[in-house]
């Protein structure tokens, strides 16, 4: 997978996951199929999974070789 990629699959990945995170903490039970309960930790995974893929994408940004002059292959 090239770098550019990865970096924005990680962040989207990310952002839907603080997105999930939000909506089980102030809207518990909507959008949902099941009938189970959110529980708080359960919450925390969902915030702990959105950071690992934003920490994810800020490594693969850091990492990623930055181009000065023209492209060589």
């Amino acid at each position: 997978m090239k770098s550019k990629t990865a970096i924005w699959a990680s962040l989207i990945a990310g952002l839907l996951w603080v997105i999930v995170g939000l909506r089980d903490t102030f809207a518990p039970g909507s959008f949902t199929m099941s009938g189970r309960v959110v529980s708080k930790l359960d919450i925390a995974m969902e915030f702990a999974t959105a950071a690992i893929f934003l920490f994810v994408a800020a490594s693969f940004h850091s990492r990623r070789p930055q181009m000065d002059g023209p492209r060589q292959n």
